[in-house]
């Protein structure tokens, strides 16, 4: 054990190493190719919730099904003795759908028969996202007072790392499933997501003309797997899933200022960082919350800032030094300028490293004010440059 605890020690050291060498400001990335937009699909909500995503997961099915089995098997693969982690999957997570508020049980209920895959699964599927997801969000207005957000999403730290392909092997499985999802109601888009197929919360979404939002995992000692074994073994109920929360949010508030509102004051299962932008001069927030309430809310244009940063440590406090994508980001902002908020230099920022690392699976681009959602697959690569884990 102290072997490992050294060796770890020792990447960790190499990695940041790595980091600092390969921080850039890039100019060159876009447009992206074409075989990098990620695919759009429709979810009907005048469907009865089994139905909604049965198309979806027809497409999907073969990824959903890697993907579960190989949770499992890299749980095992730690020790034999989790063995009951794994059943708890096919006991106790089953019944919890019928927990959950309306309509999110009977939806994972329509995936599951669709794919085949086994209830337990499909719910360990949903929830397994409310604690291990790094990122890098940013909001920032130009200077006639536009508005955009956008965004990096980091997944599959510690969950499993490819010696031969240097890679990260959850993030690697999860690339297949990330799709642009488009909830319509009454056959208008009511709400745009970027997320992975058959994933029912939301991560990162945009109601056209309302506000656009991302959540950042928020480390911290009561952290979501308090919450988790609190609501499946009824301890706890009276609070919302950060990523259900922000569905909600996207279905029915009607201003940027009720979301913020909401979503600064519900009861949460997990801390986060809620990042929100709306389609005004001014309108953009980042919430950090512990589960019971907000311990910070800070909105654009504090310290005369036209952007905000959130990575995944509060903004008020200096970053790890293993992990300080804070930093390299707003001097790529501040180099890029006022006058160059688009969609072209966001895109370059979140495709400079260390904001592109080995975790980093999609980078999407939202315009609160038109509506305007456009995703697309990332990658680095270290042949181009030395790249971090995270």
């Amino acid at each position: 054990m102290e072997i490992c605890r050294t060796i770890f020690t020792f990447l960790l050291v190499v990695f940041s190493i790595q980091g600092i060498l390969g921080e850039q400001c890039l100019s060159d990335q876009w447009p992206p190719n074409s075989d990098r937009v990620v695919p759009t699909h429709v979810v009907n909500l005048d469907l009865p919730p089994t139905e909604r995503w049965k198309e979806i997961a027809a497409v999907y099915k073969p990824a959903i099904i890697d993907l579960v089995d190989y949770i499992k098997k890299f749980v095992l693969s730690i020790s034999p003795e989790l063995q009951f982690l794994v059943s708890l999957v096919d006991t106790k997570l089953p019944a919890m759908a019928d927990t959950l508020p309306v309509p999110y049980g009977d939806e994972m209920k329509g995936i599951s028969q669709a794919t085949g895959v086994p209830l337990g699964e499909i719910v360990l599927y949903n929830i397994f996202y409310e604690i291990f997801t790094l990122c890098t969000s940013i909001v920032a207005q130009d200077q006639n007072g536009n508005i955009l957000h956008g965004r990096n999403l980091d997944f599959g730290l510690l969950l499993g790392w490819d010696m031969l392909n240097n890679t990260w092997t959850l993030s690697e499985k999860l690339r297949p499933l990330i799709t642009q999802v488009n909830f319509t109601q009454n056959g208008q888009v009511l709400f745009k997501t970027t997320s992975f197929a058959g994933y029912i919360g939301v991560i990162t979404g945009i109601r056209p003309g309302v506000f656009s939002i991302s959540m950042n995992e928020r480390y911290g000692l009561k952290g979501g797997y308090i919450g988790l074994i609190e609501w499946i073994f009824n301890i706890n109920r009276k609070q919302s899933f950060v990523t259900f929360a922000m569905r909600d949010m996207l279905t029915k508030a009607e201003s940027y200022d009720q979301a913020v509102k909401y979503l600064a004051e519900v009861k949460l299962t997990a801390p986060c960082y809620y990042i929100l932008a709306g389609p005004k001069s001014g309108q953009g927030v980042i919430i950090t919350r512990s589960r019971n309430g907000s311990d910070d809310v800070k909105p654009l244009g504090k310290d005369n800032l036209w952007f905000l940063i959130e990575t995944n440590y509060d903004n008020w406090k200096k970053p790890p030094f293993f992990d300080d994508r804070v930093t390299p980001c707003i001097k790529c902002m501040e180099a890029k300028g006022k006058n160059q908020v688009t969609f072209q230099s966001l895109f370059n920022v979140f495709s400079s490293r260390p904001m592109l690392n080995k975790l980093t699976v999609y980078t999407a681009l939202m315009e609160p004010a038109t509506g305007r959602l456009e995703s697309y697959w990332q990658y680095c690569r270290d042949e181009e440059a030395p790249c971090a884990p995270w």
